[in-house]
């Protein structure tokens, strides 16, 4: 678990330098302003932006963190949101500007009262839309002839108080915008909230949540960061509205910068996936008895091939310690099968559970995985996908294959083992499958 005061001490992944940009880039920010940080899941967005509080502490700008995932029991998003910015504020006040913060709990109730009635009447009439309202003032006579007095009341009574709630609207953003400047060791930047998990949660929730930051609490001096999957928050759009709209320009109306979270893959050797797997092997403290290296080889070659994502990677070494230290020295193990099977049964359950019954053939798992589109790329990305053909070969087709073939000498490696070569992926499988890992 990442503290605030870790700030980037453990920075595996060599993303301070991005944390650092960002930081400027809102420290010197005085307008609205909301950023989207985009990453898969499992990237690691939950923990830059962890270690990016403490940065922002480290530079005295004020900070908070919402967990939109946590709070999506609510009925209404403005709840979450205005609670956490007033527990903030109430910790971190200048004791003389009490007022304020007397004055902003007063407006948040106001706006949590308005917005309930609001709804409330909203689902006994319908909803009534901004745009409507001046065409109802026309007609509003016509309507309470028309409809029941109750109906007709409620008309007349949204229309009556629209303007008081634009105004209660503007006073409270005025108010809000004061805020950061109020706070204990304020230098004149900006309040930041960050709000993460968006794309965990419900599609109504979700979408409610943005429209809110936009229309209720997007203000000069305040800057909102909102971490998601976007491909996934778009998902959200379209349930919401249909799968017609056009979910990105959709969510361009909430957004006025895109930025993603940084990941290295290019780099063969100092690639994120590579530095992030050596530093889980090492964590891990897993007993290997000398097959360390092959391990690490293993990992890094397939792990880029099937771009697994960071939280991904962290399963496949729990699979791993679970089956080294379940296991002792004189126990059966083949490193590229174990690998393999690791990470085959976090992103490809079917497939696993497919070789754990033998049910599944080499030509059918390399079209299930692409396991074939990597022959030949390299030499020992080739070796350790023979293991898993000479495993899954059928004794004719085994049979048939060229003396010369590399997997002519692999059962040399299992004559310690007095182990046939069609059990060895069953075994091994078995031996994986003891352990759920959720």
């Amino acid at each position: 678990m990442i503290k605030e005061s870790d700030s980037f001490k453990n920075d595996v992944l060599n993303r301070k330098a991005y944390g650092e940009a960002l930081l400027n880039l809102v420290k010197s920010s005085s307008d609205e302003l909301v950023i989207s940080l985009d990453g898969r899941w499992g990237e690691g967005k939950t923990t830059f932006v962890k270690m990016w509080q403490g940065l922002l502490s480290e530079s005295n700008i004020p900070n908070i963190y919402i967990d939109a995932f946590a709070n999506d029991y609510l009925d209404d998003a403005f709840i979450s949101v205005a609670s956490a910015i007033t527990a903030f504020v109430e910790e971190n006040i200048e004791e003389d500007s009490g007022n304020k913060l007397s004055e902003l709990k007063t407006k948040m109730k106001k706006m949590v009262w308005r917005l309930l009635t609001l709804a409330t009447k909203a689902a006994t009439l319908g909803a009534i839309k901004e745009c409507d309202l001046e065409a109802l003032k026309d007609i509003k006579d016509d309507i309470a002839e028309d409809t029941s007095s109750l109906l007709g009341n409620i008309i007349e009574e949204r229309l009556a108080s629209h303007s008081k709630d634009i105004a209660l609207i503007k006073e409270f953003k005025e108010l809000l915008s004061e805020i950061p400047a109020k706070l204990k060791g304020a230098n004149g930047g900006p309040l930041i909230i960050i709000i993460d998990e968006l794309d965990r949660c419900r599609p109504s929730f979700a979408i409610e949540m943005l429209e809110k930051i936009k229309h209720l609490f997007s203000v000069k001096n305040v800057v909102f960061i909102l971490v998601m999957h976007k491909e996934q928050l778009e998902e959200a759009v379209k349930c919401i509205y249909g799968q017609k709209i056009d979910a990105h320009t959709y969510l361009q109306k909430f957004i006025n910068l895109e930025t993603k979270l940084p990941k290295q893959t290019t780099d063969q050797y100092a690639n994120d996936l590579n530095r992030y797997s050596r530093k889980l092997f090492q964590l891990h403290e897993i007993e290997t008895w000398g097959d360390g290296e092959t391990i690490l080889d293993c990992i890094e070659l397939f792990a880029k091939h099937f771009n697994l994502s960071l939280r991904q990677l962290e399963k496949v070494y729990t699979n791993l310690a679970l089956l080294y230290g379940s296991s002792a020295e004189n126990y059966l193990r083949v490193v590229p099968i174990i690998v393999i099977l690791s990470i085959i049964k976090i992103i490809r359950p079917d497939v696993f559970d497919k070789l754990l019954h033998q049910k599944i053939t080499y030509s059918e798992i390399c079209k299930e995985t692409g396991l074939n589109h990597f022959e030949g790329k390299h030499e020992e990305l080739h070796w350790s996908i023979n293991w898993v053909r000479y495993a899954l070969l059928t004794d004719k087709e085994f049979s048939e294959i060229d003396d010369k073939d590399d997997l002519k000498g692999f059962e040399n490696s299992l004559l310690k083992y007095f182990i046939k070569r069609k059990n060895l992926i069953p075994i091994l499988s078995k031996q994986l499958s003891l352990f759920a890992i959720k």
